[in-house]
């Protein structure tokens, strides 16, 4: 019987314990496992390994983000898998949209690394179609707003005023104002109860996409 050949697969995480983590799961999984911390220690890794798949964190701090390392793989290693390991409970919440990513990328919860069979199955699925993964369920309310409605929450959770945002975004404070009104309507927060409203869409942002970074 012949023997099922291992592939290579390509963990670019900035936390040494989440690498480690999955890094032991995957082995065990039946892939080669290679780990590098930043995105251009994650070339020479690639360059050394031909991955068939690459699991990327999204935000590796200095040295590249995982979307552009993502490209450069995409370009450089034609049919890699590509995988983003993410906070998020979706791609918009991390600020970027799904249009950012290279064809076909999908996306794991770190939440859910500790399910090692939910991630081996992901992995598996991305080798064999190519087709967007996605390990874990996104919140409806999140699903439901739009990609600008969740750019404006998450400047709102960045804690920036109307004015602020409108200016960010080339529009007026009455734009802003009404995107909000419309953003409230659609996460079905009562505006007549005894509730701030802009303080519970920030609540409801940050319980499910944590806090995001000022910029």
């Amino acid at each position: 019987m012949a023997l099922i050949p291992r592939r290579n697969l390509l963990i670019v995480e900035d936390e040494p314990m989440v690498a480690a983590l999955l890094g032991e799961a995957l082995t065990v999984g039946g892939f080669d496992v290679h780990i590098a911390g930043n995105a251009l220690e994650g070339i020479r890794q690639a360059q050394r390994c031909d991955p068939d798949v690459a699991v990327l964190d999204i935000n590796l701090g200095h040295g590249g983000s995982g979307i552009e390392l993502a490209h450069v793989l995409d370009r450089q290693f034609p049919g890699i898998a590509i995988i983003f390991l993410t906070k998020h409970p979706d791609i918009r919440t991390a600020g970027y949209s799904p249009s950012d990513l290279p064809q076909h990328a999908g996306y794991i919860r770190k939440d859910f690394i500790s399910d090692s069979a939910s991630v081996i199955r992901a992995i598996e699925d991305a080798i064999s179609q190519r087709q967007p993964v996605r390990a874990a369920a996104t919140p409806s309310w999140l699903d439901a707003l739009t990609s600008t409605q969740l750019q404006v929450l998450r400047l709102v959770a960045q804690g920036y005023t109307n004015g602020e945002i409108a200016r960010r975004r080339n529009t007026s404070a009455r734009a802003v104002e009404l995107l909000l009104k419309s953003i409230y309507a659609t996460m079905q927060i009562d505006v007549s109860a005894n509730l701030n409203p802009r303080v519970e869409a920030v609540r409801r942002f940050i319980t499910e996409a944590g806090t995001p970074e000022r910029q």
